[in-house]
């Protein structure tokens, strides 16, 4: 179907062009270079060089063309979580709290280094705990594949639909960092990588240590960390967790809480097939040609395909739009001569790079305590498939303390929060976390 690809990466060089870089792997993204010990808050010894200046206007910008969004490619020798550039910001839905919107060095699903963005709240007030100010890695659920949708573009624009949570953990004294995922909000890259849990997982682990080496916030490269997400958001904390002790072991990580977790992506796809969330289908298949440009896409798109995929990436296309505009449409609406979804799977590599990328698989386990949720009543990942997910946790050895509550999919991200926050708080006080797996080991 269409020409092969060998793996690689579509990026933007330095004139705006699009270009291709071969896959490089995470510890040669570290690179070699000479590196200036400085000091972060509590005295921990930093492996970054000294924070750049801020973005300050847009003829002074450290993108391309001066915009915050168009992003630069990343300097050699840059390593993972580096801060490379970043802004104040306002946002009239997050209360007593700065914040900042940034630029940092991550990795792709291919162990290719790329530009992330996000944002960093810090409570105003002084931090009442003891030692340092714990920071939440937040993983958003899905924001939509438009560069307008990017959680850190939301929060400034007043329509972050989570900014309860967030809100919640900054009343409890906690720092909050909150990734745009691959190329998410980028105005000179290909669609966002929805989906994609080896970026994504990358992504979270690298916010949490972009947030302490921005000037003056008070926060900590060995701060106890906690990611949070549901979701999309689940399967980005979800995968954060597993990659935590090969990818980013520096993190000082304490706890996962993963809810609503679409793992084993193939099975979520053909669920939603057809059916009043397909537009999530839709997504995924555009999110995971984002990061794998050489499985089959181009080649299996009919004129509805391609017209659906050129409106689904502009710029102001968000979730809303991804449920109501492909609502009950199925994969064979797209494709040429009607190949259907399970067919497509069987196509080059997209079994097994879905695979790789949902979390939960068997093996894949986490080191530190997670709590795990969902809706009894969730209508967009089917029971069975987060039930996997946290059955094989279990399996692998992982301390997982499970819950259900009595929501759908959308208001379950809420009535998770309180748990959630009593999770972070057990996890910080050291407690003995409670184990479901030993008690009810084969579902939630």
């Amino acid at each position: 179907m269409g020409n092969k690809l060998t793996r690689s990466h579509a990026v933007r060089d330095g004139s705006g062009s699009i270009g291709r870089r071969t896959r490089r792997t995470a510890a040669g993204a570290l690179g070699a270079a000479v590196l200036a010990m400085v000091a972060a808050a509590c005295g921990t010894p930093s492996p970054f060089p000294p924070t750049p200046n801020p973005y300050t206007a847009p003829s002074q910008g450290n993108g391309p063309n001066g915009s915050f969004y168009a992003i630069p490619p990343v300097p050699s020798g840059t390593l993972n979580g580096q801060l490379l550039y970043y802004v104040p910001a306002t946002s009239g839905q997050i209360n007593n709290a700065n914040l900042w919107t940034v630029a940092y060095a991550s990795t792709d699903a291919v162990g290719a280094p790329d530009v992330v963005t996000g944002t960093v709240v810090v409570p105003t007030a002084a931090w009442s705990g003891s030692g340092p100010r714990p920071i939440v890695s937040y993983a958003v659920g899905t924001q939509g594949l438009g560069s307008d949708c990017a959680p850190s573009k939301m929060l400034v624009s007043g329509l972050e639909y989570e900014d309860p949570n967030i809100n919640a953990a900054v009343a409890a004294g906690y720092a909050v960092a909150v990734t745009d995922y691959q190329w998410g909000g980028t105005t000179n890259t290909p669609p966002l990588q929805y989906m994609v849990g080896l970026s994504a997982g990358h992504a979270v682990l690298d916010m949490a240590r972009v947030a302490p080496q921005i000037p003056n916030s008070g926060l900590s490269l060995g701060a106890p960390v906690i990611v949070w997400g549901y979701s999309q958001g689940g399967n980005a904390a979800g995968m954060a967790g597993q990659l935590w002790k090969t990818y980013q072991p520096s993190v000082n990580l304490i706890g996962v809480a993963a809810g609503g977790v679409p793992g084993d992506l193939p099975a979520v796809g053909i669920s939603l097939d057809g059916g009043a969330f397909a537009g999530f289908e839709l997504a995924t298949v555009v999110g995971f040609h984002a990061a794998y440009p050489d499985l089959p896409f181009t080649s299996l798109m009919n004129a509805t395909g391609s017209a659906a995929v050129t409106q689904a990436t502009q710029h102001g296309e968000c979730v809303g739009n991804d449920v109501t505009d492909y609502a009950g449409k199925s994969l064979t609406n797209y494709t040429v001569g009607g190949t259907t979804i399970t067919q497509a799977l069987a196509l080059g590599n997209w079994t097994p790079d879905l695979l790789a990328n949902s979390p939960g698989n068997p093996g894949s386990s986490i080191a530190v305590p997670v709590y795990n949720f969902r809706g009894l009543i969730d209508e967009i990942i089917p029971t069975t498939v987060e039930d996997g997910v946290y059955a094989n946790w279990c399996k692998d050895g992982t301390v997982v303390q499970a819950a259900t509550y009595p929501g759908d999919h959308a208001l379950t991200i809420f009535e998770g929060q309180s748990d959630v926050l009593t999770f972070i708080s057990n996890r910080l006080a050291g407690k003995t976390p409670v184990n479901s797996c030993t008690t009810n080991p084969s579902s939630l």
